[in-house]
Parts: C-alpha cells; sequence; structure tokens
C-alpha cells in the first residue's frame, strides 16, 4: 500500500533497497515519510540497489557495488536529520559532502532569469512554498506481519469484547493526530492541501467516521482544493461495502489495497492476517463500488517464492484491473521476525540472481498488460499515477502527522517518536511551542543530493538543463562525468524536451498542439505549429539554440555523448534500475560527495 516514500530498486540494486509491507519502505535508519509507501518512497527508494534485489537497504550484498561510504553518508545524514527527538546540537546534519566552487543561484537571481529558466526557479522556490500535501500515520494492525518493522500498534480482532479497547485506543491516537494538526497550521500554515495520504499500520481499521475527524480537521485548519487525491491503504478483509461506500461519501477517492500474494502459502509464510479468499472479497467490493482508482501492492522475493509462483500474483494482478500497482522487493529488518529467522540471499529466500529476474518479470508482464513503469516499484494506467507518491519522488514540501512520521516543511525534514507515549510528549509540546520546531534547514549539498537521488527514481528522469540551471556548472560537469560510462553502456538514456530518445523528433501530439520539424539549422531546432490555422505556418524554436547552450556550460569540457537535444537523463528500464546503488555511488563519488 503506500505509506510514504520509501527508498528502493530492483534486487541487482543491493545495499540499498527496501521492503515493505506491499509498499515499499525504508531502511529503518531513515525517516519515516520515506517508509510511507510512496517514496514507498524519498530514497530507494533513495537507496536503489545496486545489484539486484530492489530493495534490500539494510544488507551489504557482495555482489552490489560497494555504495559504501558515499551513499550511506547521505542516508546517514537523512537519517539524523529526520529524527525529532534530539536536541538541535545532537542532530545538526553531517558536514558538507558535495565540494562545490559554485554557489546556488538566490531567490532574487532565479526571478530575473531568463523566461527559459522558469521551471527551474519554480521548482528551487517551490521547496520554500507551503506544502499542499499531507501524510497521515494510523498506525493499527490486527497483528505485525513477519518482515515489518514500522511503527504500529496491534490490537487484534475486532469483536464485542474488545470493541471498547478498540474505540478508546483508536478515539485517544486521533485527538493527538488533530492536536498535532492544529498546533502546526498555527506554526507552518498553508494548503489548500492538493493530496492526503493516510498510512500505516492498516488504515482501513479506522471507524469510518474517525477517519471523516480527521479530513474535517485538516480542511479547517488548510482547506482542501476541489481536485484533491485522499488515499488511503486498506487490508483485505477489514473492510466491507458499506465502509467502503462511507469512506467515499467522506471524500475518499483512492485505495491502495495490500495484496502482497496471490498464493495462501505465501500469505501465510509472511504472516499476513488476511487469506486468499479475503484478497478475491476485496477486489470484488472494490469493483462493486463508485471507485475508479485504486491500487494493489506486490511484495518479490517472499520466502519459497518461485518463478512461477510470481508469474501468477503478477497475472492475477493485472487480471484485476486496477489503475495503478506497485511492487516491492522484500527486506529483512533487524529486530523483526524475518530477520530472526532469514538471512538475505540464503534459502528459503531468492539469491539475488532470482530477485532480479523477479524485477524483470515485472516489469516485462505489467508493461504488456497496459501499465506505465513510471517509478522503480510503481506501474500505472495512463492518468493513474498516484499524485502523492510524486510529491516525494520530486523532493516537494509536505506535512506529515502521527506516530513515526516524517515531515518535509520549510526545507527541514523530522520524524515523530516511533512510540506512542513519547508521541503524546512530542504533542504536547509541540503544542507549547505553537506548532514551531527549532532543526536545520537541508543544505544546498543535501538538495543536490536529494535532486539525483529521487529524480533518478522516476521514468522521467533529471532534468539537466534545470539542475544546471539551479546548481551550476561544475556541479553538472561533475555530473556528467559521472553519467558517461553508464551513457555508453546503455544503463542511462538520454530524453529531449518531450521525453522522447535524443534525435527522435517525428511529428506527435504534445499538449494539443500538433508539432513537426521543418528545419534544422546551425543546432537550432524550430518546429510548426497547426494549433489553429494549418494554413499558417508559425516557425518558432521550440528548442532554441541548445547546443549552444551546452556548448557555453561546459566550454572544453562538453561530454562527448551530450547530444545536442538533450533534457532529461533517465535510468533504463529494467537494466538501469537494476544498477541503480552502483550508478548513483559512482555520481556522488565522481562529484566528490566525499571530501
Amino acid at each position: 500500500m503506500q505509506r510514504g516514500p520509501k527508498l528502493w530498486m530492483p534486487t541487482k540494486l543491493t545495499s540499498v533497497a527496501t521492503t515493505r509491507r506491499g509498499n515499499a519502505s525504508f531502511p529503518s535508519s531513515l525517516p519515516f515519510f520515506l517508509k510511507s509507501r510512496v517514496w514507498q518512497f524519498i530514497f530507494v527508494q533513495l537507496t536503489f540497489r545496486s545489484n539486484l534485489k530492489p530493495h534490500n537497504q539494510s544488507r551489504n550484498h557482495p555482489s552490489s557495488i560497494r555504495m559504501g561510504n558515499v551513499f550511506a553518508l547521505r542516508l546517514a545524514s537523512l537519517s539524523t536529520r529526520c529524527s525529532p527527538c534530539q536536541n538541535r546540537s545532537t542532530s545538526t546534519s553531517t558536514s558538507s559532502i558535495i565540494n562545490s566552487t559554485q554557489a546556488p543561484l538566490s531567490t532574487q537571481e532565479i526571478a530575473s532569469s531568463s523566461s527559459s529558466s522558469s521551471s527551474a526557479a519554480l521548482n528551487l522556490l517551490s521547496s520554500f512554498s507551503p506544502p499542499s500535501s499531507a501524510y497521515v500515520h494510523l498506525p493499527f494492525c490486527r497483528r505485525r506481519c513477519f518482515y515489518c518493522d514500522f511503527p504500529v500498534v496491534a490490537v487484534g480482532e475486532r469483536s464485542e469484547a474488545s470493541k471498547p479497547y478498540y474505540d478508546s485506543t483508536m478515539l485517544n491516537y486521533v485527538d493527538l493526530v488533530c492536536r498535532e494538526i492544529s498546533a502546526t497550521a498555527r506554526g507552518s500554515p498553508g494548503g489548500p492541501l492538493n493530496t492526503i495520504f493516510f498510512g500505516g499500520g492498516t488504515p482501513s481499521l479506522l471507524p469510518p467516521y474517525l477517519l471523516h475527524r480527521i479530513l474535517d480537521c485538516l480542511q479547517s485548519n488548510f482547506g482542501l482544493s476541489s481536485q484533491m487525491e485522499i488515499s488511503i491503504e486498506m487490508d483485505p478483509g477489514t473492510f466491507n461495502g458499506a465502509s467502503l461506500s462511507e469512506l467515499i461519501d467522506y471524500g475518499v477517492n483512492r485505495v491502495s489495497v495490500g495484496v502482497q500474494s496471490f498464493n495462501e502459502k505465501l500469505l501465510k509464510a509472511c504472516g499476513r492476517a488476511h487469506s486468499l479468499k479475503d484478497v478475491y472479497d476485496a477486489i470484488e467490493i472494490i469493483h462493486s463500488s463508485s471507485l475508479d482508482h485504486w491500487s494493489l501492492d506486490l511484495i518479490a522475493s517472499l520466502p519459497f517464492l518461485t518463478p512461477d509462483l510470481w508469474m501468477h500474483s503478477l497475472t492475477e494482478a493485472v487480471e484485476a484491473s486496477p489503475t495503478h500497482i506497485s511492487v516491492y522487493d522484500l527486506q529483512i529488518e533487524e529486530g523483526t521476525k524475518f530477520g530472526k529467522w532469514y538471512a538475505s540471499g540464503q534459502h528459503p529466500l531468492p539469491c539475488e540472481d532470482d530477485s532480479a529476474e523477479f524485477y524483470r518479470t515485472a516489469s516485462r508482464k505489467l508493461r504488456e498488460g497496459g501499465y506505465d513503469h513510471y517509478e522503480v516499484s510503481n506501474y500505472a494506467k495512463t492518468g493513474y499515477q498516484c499524485k502523492h507518491n510524486l510529491v516525494y519522488w520530486r523532493n516537494l514540501p509536505y506535512y506529515a502527522f502521527g506516530l513515526g512520521s516524517t515531515s518535509y516543511v520549510e526545507r527541514r525534514r523530522f520524524s515523530r517518536p516511533r512510540k506512542m507515549k513519547a508521541y503524546a510528549a512530542f504533542v504536547d509540546d509541540f503544542e507549547k511551542a505553537e506548532g514551531k520546531v527549532d532543526f536545520p534547514e537541508d543544505s544546498i549539498e543535501e538538495r543536490i543530493l536529494d535532486t539525483i537521488m529521487l529524480s533518478l527514481r522516476l521514468a522521467q528522469g533529471l532534468n539537466l538543463r534545470e539542475f544546471a540551471q539551479l546548481y551550476g556548472r561544475s556541479v553538472t560537469v561533475a555530473f556528467c562525468r559521472g553519467l558517461q560510462q553508464f551513457v555508453e553502456s546503455g544503463h542511462v538514456k538520454l530524453l529531449d524536451i518531450d521525453g522522447k530518445d535524443v534525435g527522435n523528433h517525428e511529428c506527435h501530439e504534445r499538449h494539443g498542439i500538433q508539432w513537426d520539424v521543418v528545419e534544422r539549422r546551425e543546432e537550432t531546432i524550430y518546429m510548426r505549429s497547426f494549433q489553429t490555422d494549418p494554413e499558417a505556418i508559425s516557425c518558432k524554436p521550440l528548442r532554441t539554440k541548445i547546443a549552444s547552450d551546452w556548448q557555453a556550460l561546459f566550454g572544453q569540457d562538453l561530454p562527448s555523448f551530450l547530444k545536442p537535444d538533450t533534457v532529461f537523463v533517465r535510468l533504463s528500464d529494467p537494466e538501469g534500475f537494476l544498477l541503480s546503488n552502483e550508478i548513483i555511488s559512482s555520481l556522488f563519488s565522481a562529484m566528490s560527495i566525499v571530501k
């Protein structure tokens, strides 16, 4: 399901991959928001694995290229900066890890820059803007799955006997969350909200009227946009047609169902509380509802998983016809039952090569089924990408509320306590401080690293021209030098302004306009618009002197692989994604990230 960003990449990606109950998850040391299915989620998903398994961040696999010092430093830095329980004196970010003589553009410089850099200016300024997204952690579960290390509260099965405990526990928690929301609005006002994500835990265990109360609190403090996306994670066996209908009435318009596997034995092997019958019942309930946007989660590399069983789960997932599918690789975390029972890469867990093949199979099967592989672990039908998850991957600000959650507000990341008593104390102190947190801002170096790690998780990739506008020549030159070997090997692709392979400018429709190349001279590409009058040819430079721009930026350092119309760089699918850890580690080294 999806909770927040989690850093992860495919198997041959190793040391930094992740696991998740159905949503990708981050290493236990990372901020929870990353563990939320979204960044499902900023990192792996910041940590991609360099060799094969999409998410095994906590383990070091001998076949993976050493991400070691470089990547570990960044992850450690994030972990330190995200802990709200520490005093500022002990939780300040690590010392600068990127040596750059190029100063970042100031707000004034950006505002006065040419129109061609307006999108770059917008992205740079966006981290100063109030968040328009919110993650809410609802930690309640029937029981803890064998692989789960998220902050959850196991409440058992609901019954008449347990109802008083259920109700009082959940009511008290919702009170705390609403208090935190109100205090946050006083200290960091923002809104209206465009996306809300309820992650867990198992949010569908919360009675709908209590979720409605949280939505009302968000509405009164921040406001909700008319086109907003409200997502909730739901486990099979924890909802019925009536409760789903009630949630839809309250505004929920996207659900993420934590199926994890279409095999009864595998569900039991990983400690899931639902049965295979519950899975098919849940799918039927959703199909019978008015909901038209829902996601289905699967976990690869479970104990005893075989290629045939994996293909069966993928086939059943496609036949269920969700609009979105998330595929996460199992990560073994210390302190979990799996962590006590199993060793990564050893039977009954798949070896690294098998895990990599599971990733390739998923990418091929789901794309053949009509799903776009828009992010390392996420696939969607056209128009149904998870808007909330994209907030994490684009490194935009967002609020977070509840146990263990991590927010990114005013360029500050910090995590709430993972234990209920400590979280309650945090809310008390937070209210007294009027919603203000004394915590250091991200440095420019940290933003550069985050931009690289997060952008390369997406099929769209990293906007190289925007990157150069934001961070300057020296950083961009070093980045391109690090890219060259992977461009030559085919693990990194170059794309033009429309996301096409460079050099491919055949007539295609873009934003309702038919564009056609009519001439190319002196490396300037002129386009013809037929938007209104097909007879009136209006020649204008859509890509004006791109080659000259690159030459001016790089001078004699212009990389030989950089084509005149290059705008985006991305990892190839699936092989580039599988080597993501290695690629990112190499890029960081090339940029002299470690002093």
